[in-house]
């Protein structure tokens, strides 16, 4: 399990600035299961992960689930 701890609000450069370490700790692909949250999907996540597709691969949750 990996986290970070971070103090600014929660946005697509905070996702970025934490995939980025979390790739620097593993020397094989990475499948990352993210919600659906507003920053996950933004455009400046998905050019990071675009860049990025060989070492990690994110796996959405739905966006709501059956009770």
């Amino acid at each position: 399990m990996h986290f970070m701890v971070f103090t600014e609000s929660f946005d697509a450069k905070v996702v970025c600035r934490f995939l980025a370490r979390i790739v620097g700790h593993f020397d094989r692909k990475i499948h990352l299961i993210v919600d659906r949250h507003s920053a996950h999907p933004s455009k400046t996540v998905q050019a990071w992960l675009a860049g990025h597709q060989d070492r990690i691969e994110p796996h959405f949750l739905p966006s709501s689930h059956p009770s």
